[in-house]
């Protein structure tokens, strides 16, 4: 029986690993494309800019290298504002951030589910119910995820194991928590 508990907790733990690193996975390319899209836009806003000083320039002054800068600038604004109707950036953010907030929750139902078999609160054939039930919701949640980047999956390696995101001491939660709450006491 003991054995049993043990077999199901070992792989809730296992799909909980796979949830928060496709949580933090998802986080950080929502970063990515955030990160494009500041990046773009200013590029866009600097580069219009300057198309419209060469236009001006044009005016009262007329070297052939001035109307090539201003074409060759002309060109970037134009190009910057095809790939923005292309890509949509902040619709990519926002679908990547829906995702990791599904799996936050999702994360969540998987500590409690880990809590319930340490505990031994119910029936072993009723927490893999609730485990079977969880692992439908998350493939759900799988199957409309948008594509993720090896750039994202390296900056989730980083954050997970070389940050420790997610990852609290004793004391850290003790802060969070009022005194009556708090596992140590600190005087």
């Amino acid at each position: 029986m003991i054995e049993n508990y043990k077999i199901l907790e070992g792989t809730v733990r296992d799909s909980y690993s796979g949830v928060v690193w496709s949580h933090k996975i998802q986080e950080k390319q929502a970063d990515i494309y955030a990160e494009k899209y500041k990046k773009m836009e200013t590029l866009n806003i600097v580069a219009a800019s300057l198309t419209s000083v060469g236009i001006v320039a044009m005016i009262f002054t007329d070297p052939l290298w001035l109307k090539l800068i201003s074409a060759l600038i002309s060109f970037s604004t134009v190009y910057i504002t095809a790939y923005f109707k292309s890509f949509d950036l902040q619709k990519l953010t926002s679908s990547h951030k829906s995702t990791a907030n599904k799996l936050i929750a999702i994360r969540d139902q998987y500590k409690i589910l880990i809590m319930k078999i340490k505990l031994k609160a119910d029936t072993v054939e009723n927490l893999v119910q609730r485990y079977e039930d969880l692992v439908k919701k998350t493939n759900e949640i799988y199957l409309e995820a948008p594509r993720t980047s090896d750039k994202a999956v390296e900056r989730a390696r980083v954050a997970l194991e070389v940050k420790k995101d997610n990852t609290f001491s004793d004391e850290e939660i003790d802060l969070f928590l009022p005194e009556s709450l708090r596992r140590e006491t600190h005087e």
